[in-house]
């Protein structure tokens, strides 16, 4: 299960101005901020069969590790999404390319890959490229990452433009985790975004677009 906040960004110059915010101070290490360059593919079948079932089916590229991850059942609420997600490190770069559902046999994701898209090839849908910096938040009560993506999706309709802050539930207690994301949001006077990446990568008007993946 994957739970996070998402928030619009106006401009770059905001990203710094929350890092070095002295509210942060007690629950971050700054010497500890990480730069993760990200090339992430969205595959699908050709009839788009796992997007009609909310399934996404993700390969990225983190650096140097790659990272195939599928998400479904997902719930959307004022800029909090969480999900269903299991995550397979990949170690063949011919799978990144031409990934299947097979590698997830042993998860509980692969019956949900199975009944949308059964043994129908994926092809590449939409691709994204954006940098990531991230820093972990330890209030002592829960721990989180704080995390701005700055960069492109290259969608069905053109690019557009990343630019937001995530704020992920690593564990401990959930209302803690709540109250720090929403707490910088109300100090910078940030809007929620409800959709996600891929949404954003398949519409032309995010106001169109529902919740259902």
């Amino acid at each position: 299960m994957e739970t996070e906040y998402k928030y619009r960004l106006e401009d770059r110059a905001q990203i710094r101005q929350i890092l070095n915010d002295p509210m942060l101070d007690p629950f971050v290490n700054r010497d500890n901020l990480e730069d993760i360059r990200m090339h992430a593919v969205y595959f699908d079948t050709q009839d788009q069969d796992l997007r009609k079932a909310g399934i996404a089916y993700r390969i990225r590229h983190e650096n140097d590790r790659i990272t195939a991850t599928i998400k479904w059942d997902n719930w959307v609420d004022d800029g909090l999404h969480s999900r269903e997600e299991f995550n397979l490190v990949i170690n063949d770069e011919r799978f990144a390319e031409d990934p299947d559902i097979k590698a997830f046999e042993s998860s509980d994701a692969y019956d949900v890959l199975l009944r949308a898209a059964g043994d129908k090839k994926l092809v590449k849908l939409v691709e994204m490229e954006f940098v990531r910096q991230l820093i972990k938040v330890d209030t002592g009560r829960s721990m989180s990452a704080l995390s701005f993506d700055d960069g492109v999706i290259h969608g069905e309709n053109g690019d557009s433009v990343i630019l937001e802050m995530e704020v992920e539930w690593y564990h401990g207690d959930e209302d803690d985790f709540r109250e720090v994301a929403t707490s910088i949001a109300e100090k910078f006077d940030l809007k929620p975004e409800n959709a996600s990446k891929l949404q954003r990568g398949f519409a032309q008007d995010v106001s169109e677009i529902g919740e259902s993946y």
